[in-house]
């Protein structure tokens, strides 16, 4: 036994970390502040590792680093390395008292995270909670890379690493400008909107796949003369360029607009909170989960 752990190998971990922060960040500048070292000790690290073992794992540029098929597959195990890490460092912390630390939460919008953030805020003041946009698609994307923890999304994934709960169902609705023609309307057709210029939102919402969806089926023209991230939306329409869909949870009090449902299709998404599997028992992880679960009817 002690002849074959003379034999092995063993990873520099700085070496690894720095490898891992690198292919993460894309960025050598950016790995150093993340590592909170110097950006020279970072390349160093790097280099020593490739040089210990003899393989190349970043093609380097001027402007870029991007990973070779070797780095790709080095930055897949270094992932789980370091998840495996983080969960060490939960288990021997367990036993103090207060929780703390670091809870990334990756959501399509903020009003679907608002209740489970004053949770958190009030009943563990001292976790620090991060929160990163995008849609759904951007959203598990950033999961699967570990650049969130937890994600709040407008789309179930068929993922089996992911593990999921329902939030809800959310309608689909028309927002407008309070001068629109439509305004004082509580409903309109969904044929009606043919024709309409419409702002919708960029390609991977899932609002605007069920909205284009139902259109189709509809047999409806799609005049869309503006693309906006969910942030624009409400100064897009405020501005006059055309008529929104966004879900009626987003409706906000501006007296400038106006929200109206269709009175013959029922469009709608779904949101669900989801981790990783592997991480569910990482305190953060399930701290957030768990809340989640209790919310949730």
């Amino acid at each position: 036994m002690s002849n074959n752990l003379n034999n092995l190998r063993f990873v520099n971990f700085s070496q690894l970390r720095s490898f891992y922060a690198v292919a993460r960040e894309g960025s050598i500048t950016k790995a150093a502040l993340l590592l909170n070292i110097g950006q020279p000790t970072v390349t160093t690290q790097v280099k020593g590792l490739e040089d210990t073992y003899n393989v190349q794992l970043f093609n380097r540029s001027p402007r870029l680093v991007s990973l070779t098929p070797e780095g790709e597959m080095l930055y897949e195990i270094a992932r789980q390395v370091f998840s495996l890490e983080e969960r060490a460092v939960e288990l021997l912390s367990s036993h103090e008292a207060k929780v703390t630390g670091k809870l990334r939460i990756g959501t399509v919008g903020p009003h679907f995270v608002m209740d489970i953030l004053a949770r958190i805020h009030r009943d563990y003041p001292l976790m620090q909670v991060y929160i990163e946009s995008g849609n759904s698609e951007q959203i598990y994307g950033k999961l699967l890379d570990y650049e969130v923890d937890v994600a709040v999304t407008g789309s179930k994934s068929t993922d089996p690493r992911i593990a999921q709960i329902q939030l809800g169902t959310h309608e689909i609705v028309l927002m407008v400008h309070s001068d629109h023609p439509w305004a004082h309307r509580d409903s309109v057709s969904i044929n009606e909107c043919d024709g309409q210029r419409l702002v919708l939102r960029e390609k991977g919402s899932m609002t605007r796949q069920v909205f284009e969806q139902t259109m189709d089926a509809a047999g409806v023209r799609a005049n869309v003369v503006m693309e906006v991230a969910r942030d624009t939306m409400h100064e897009a329409i405020r501005s006059g360029f055309g008529i929104g869909v966004v879900s009626l949870d987003e409706r906000g009090s501006d007296p400038a607009l106006r929200y109206i449902s269709f009175s013959d299709v029922s469009p709608s998404t779904e949101s669900y909170a989801s981790c990783m599997k592997e991480r569910a028992n990482v305190r953060g992880v399930k701290l957030f989960m768990d809340i989640i679960g209790e919310l949730t009817p």
